[in-house]
């Protein structure tokens, strides 16, 4: 069964060899089995209680050699096997390692080595009450190429919560434009408002504090002022950035760009409190009046510098208490 699902990761889902998997091994076929971007989830699980398996069929993967593929109406999508994941062996799989279920923590350190994350790597939110991680995972390449991976979870109740084997996960900072929408960099560039502005000095930033992967030479173009930060965005030719753009600093990007540090310390919201002068609008800066003027905010050095100076101080302040003392 493991071997089997590796083979068919990646597949869409009404690939003819998905589908005779999924009706030789009593999975049901979706009724609907592609996804309109007018829907709030852009994927879905295929179940099999009496097996223990779920199946994950997604379209936005955020891989490259996995991109949105279109259906044959606007709007519609093929999602494609993402993952797959065991809560128990009913199937009799046989897993890496001869690994199964029973074994422990130690043992699994023995096979396996370190746990590749534990729970506070996400956020200190997923820390128990006193203190002890809720979950270790461990997490192994088994095909460079397709980006395929397998692993699983540890939890603090000393069992194995399940077995995962899948394409490997991304999952955005944030969106200059999104082709879900048919955006492209043309839209992106006769585009205004807040988010895009304060994403864009964000990248400034990182580039000129050589952050900022250089396998895209506009980079080092922008960071001496020959091109702007918006030649590099043209450079990736995908309208999303992930942890993985930048080369050092991701644990701090990740907390402030997401809010995962757990004491409410955010990018966006630091930069519109900076530049809203109203304290009732910065108590509610999602508000239409708030808004609006957050999106008269341009892009030029003046106000970059102003934003320049907010992200050093929070990278300081991470670096000293990872915003334990922050405010």
């Amino acid at each position: 069964m493991f071997n089997t699902l590796a083979s068919l990761a990646g597949l869409r889902i009404d690939d003819n060899r998905v589908v005779e998997f999924l009706k030789d091994n009593g999975f049901k076929y979706p009724a609907k089995p592609f996804i309109s971007n007018r829907a709030s989830d852009t994927s879905y699980w295929v179940q099999n209680k009496k097996l223990g398996i779920d199946l994950l069929f997604q379209a936005k993967n955020y891989l490259t050699r996995y991109p949105l593929i279109p259906g044959n109406k606007k709007g519609i999508f093929v999602p494609v096997l993402n993952s797959a994941r065991w809560y128990n062996n009913k199937s009799n799989t046989i897993f890496p390692e001869d690994l199964d279920f029973s074994h422990s923590f130690e043992a699994l350190k023995t096979k396996l080595g370190e746990p590749t994350m534990k729970s506070s790597d996400i956020s200190p939110i997923w820390l128990n009450d006193d203190g002890t991680e809720s979950f270790y995972r461990w997490k192994k390449t088994l095909d460079h190429e397709r980006e395929l991976v397998w692993g699983l979870q540890f939890d603090d109740d000393h069992t194995i919560r399940e077995f995962t084997l899948g394409l490997q996960y991304r999952n955005p900072l944030f969106h200059m434009y999104d082709e879900w929408e048919y955006e492209d960099f043309e839209d992106f560039m006769g585009s205004k408002g807040f988010y895009r502005t304060a994403h864009l000095m964000f990248l400034q930033w990182a580039i000129d504090r050589d952050l900022i992967k250089t396998g895209h030479i506009s980079a080092a173009q922008v960071k001496t002022g020959a091109a702007p930060v918006t030649a590099w965005i043209q450079c990736l030719n995908r309208g999303y950035i992930l942890a993985e753009d930048f080369t050092s600093e991701e644990a701090f990007i990740r907390a402030y760009i997401n809010n995962l540090s757990g004491h409410d310390i955010l990018y966006t919201q630091d930069v519109a409190f900076a530049f809203l002068t109203d304290d009732a609008l910065k108590q509610n800066y999602f508000s239409e009046e708030a808004t609006t003027q957050l999106n008269t905010i341009t892009y030029n050095e003046e106000n970059y510098a102003i934003v320049k100076s907010i992200i050093d101080q929070r990278l300081t302040e991470y670096k000293s208490h990872q915003f334990k003392n922050s405010k």
